[in-house]
């Protein structure tokens, strides 16, 4: 049976007796329903807080009560979000490769995988092969420990590209169509200079991140953060999966997207050669929502609007990070998202990396979506994020700052900030005892744009807007501020 969501609004309820009649609206709906599978129900001890219920149902049952929902409750299909992974526009959209040729009709194919010079052992090498149809495939495997990788490939299949992905402290590269054989060296990252800054904290206008932050709680909704001794300073506030709210330990993280976002907005070094975060002095909250990197790992709404709600109503977030999205929009979700800006948090959501309209939950007008800008230069020849520099005169700016390739517009967009080549922290895996634990990541993501001027005309006009639709009072000056 199909997956549904069912909620309660809060956005607009500022009084307890509302916020009471908006909660019972759940239990009204759930006793209409018939034949469902209650997946969880996240029914919170406080009673002015929001009710989340995952079900499955059949569609037509939910059509035919539909109409006799009360007001106040949201029951619509589960919308499944995912990470914003970014690739050159050449390689978009891309299938898995196919396994079903006979092995033996099959020619082998080899590359070894160094870096800087040395073999790099059980690092990912994502093959991108073009079968006859022209279609980009991808097959991801795994270097031996003499570095090699190899795939066996069908007649008429035609390797592409090759991209082999170090866990830490190399540059992820990008090589077209290389012979056989070939050996694909991963440039090293350079360390940080003294103060542990680079272009996207001159970009920004910080020439000194001391104290930075200061004041300010963010929260990051994500894969989860940490180990990593750059962010033991992190406050992890729970896992939100299928439904469940699971306990705060659980929230270490599961892929190394969530890690590396935190450490942009707030990594504290720990020694020389350590990038700093944007905002080291903020205070730093993160709830992971994603199961893992795979497919089908992302969170539904349900997931992000318990997330959502325990960072701004629990935790008391200024900002809410949130470097993912895709999907249709969501009522329930858009619901979370202006109640927690009638709270005085805003959120600040990735635009999208399909080079297409910006995708939800960014493109909510009560969200600040944020597209990426890279600067040529900084990312060495051949390096996977030096393939997303744009070729049209029109998206490059000036300082030689690009948009990259992958970049979302339209309407929605409120501004651009660094997202292309950003070093950052990911988890410390005992498993690589050799790594830096700093990467240049697949991901967009988004350094922490309380520090985009722009933000306070935002979170002002959102204000307005709520206003002038009459669905509540104003955010205290104060705390408006604080929050852009």
């Amino acid at each position: 049976m199909p997956r549904y969501v069912l909620v309660n609004r809060r956005a607009g309820m500022f009084t307890n007796d509302a916020k009471l009649a908006s909660r019972a609206a759940v239990a009204t709906s759930l006793g209409l329903l018939r034949n469902i599978r209650v997946v969880e129900d996240r029914d919170p001890k406080d009673e002015f807080a929001r009710r989340v219920v995952l079900l499955d149902a059949d569609a037509a049952d939910i059509a035919a009560i539909h109409a006799k929902l009360p007001p106040d409750a949201v029951l619509e299909p589960a919308v499944q979000r995912h990470l914003h992974h970014r690739m050159p526009i050449e390689l978009r959209p891309t299938l898995p490769f196919a396994t079903s040729t006979a092995a033996a009709r099959r020619s082998a194919y080899e590359v070894i995988v160094t870096g800087n010079g040395k073999p790099l052992s059980s690092i990912d090498v994502l093959f991108y092969v073009r079968d006859p149809g022209r279609q980009i495939r991808t097959a991801t495997v795994q270097t031996d420990n003499e570095g090699r990788a190899r795939l066996a490939i069908p007649p008429g299949y035609l390797l592409a590209f090759v991209e082999p992905i170090p866990y830490s402290s190399f540059w992820i590269m990008l090589a077209e169509a290389p012979p056989s054989g070939s050996t694909i060296d991963c440039l090293p990252i350079a360390k940080a200079g003294p103060d542990g800054e680079a272009w996207w904290h001159r970009v920004m206008g910080i020439g000194n991140t001391q104290g930075r932050g200061a004041g300010i709680k963010v929260g990051v909704i994500d894969t989860g953060c940490g180990p990593h001794p750059n962010l033991a300073h992190v406050q992890l506030v729970g896992t939100f999966v299928d439904g469940q709210v699971l306990p705060a330990a659980e929230a270490t993280d599961v892929a190394e997207h969530g890690s590396h976002t935190t450490g942009i907005i707030g990594a504290r070094p720990t020694k020389p050669g350590d990038y700093v975060g944007m905002a080291p002095n903020c205070e730093l909250f993160h709830a992971r929502v994603f199961k893992g990197e795979g497919e089908g790992d992302g969170p539904t709404q349900a997931d992000l609007i318990n997330a959502i709600d325990a960072l701004s109503r629990d935790t008391g977030c200024d900002l809410i990070n949130m470097s993912l999205g895709g999907g249709p929009p969501s009522q329930a979700e858009e619901d979370a998202i202006r109640d927690a800006t009638e709270r005085g948090t805003l959120c600040i959501c990735s635009a999208g990396n399909a080079a297409g309209p910006v995708d939800y939950p960014g493109a909510y007008p009560e969200c600040v979506a944020v597209s990426a800008i890279g600067q040529v230069g900084w990312a060495p020849a051949g390096t996977f994020s030096a393939g997303n520099r744009p070729r049209q005169a029109d998206l490059m700016g000036h300082d030689n700052l690009f948009l990259a390739t992958f970049s979302c517009f339209g309407d929605n967009l409120a501004c651009a900030a660094p997202g292309v080549g950003i070093i950052s922290t990911v988890p410390d895996r005992r498993s690589c005892p050799r790594t830096r634990r700093i990467r240049e990541c697949r991901e967009t993501y988004l350094e922490p744009r309380l520090l985009v001027t722009c933000l306070v005309n935002i979170a002002n006009r959102l204000v307005l807007r709520s206003n002038m639709k009459g669905v509540g009072s104003p955010i205290p000056e104060a705390r408006r501020w604080r929050a852009t």
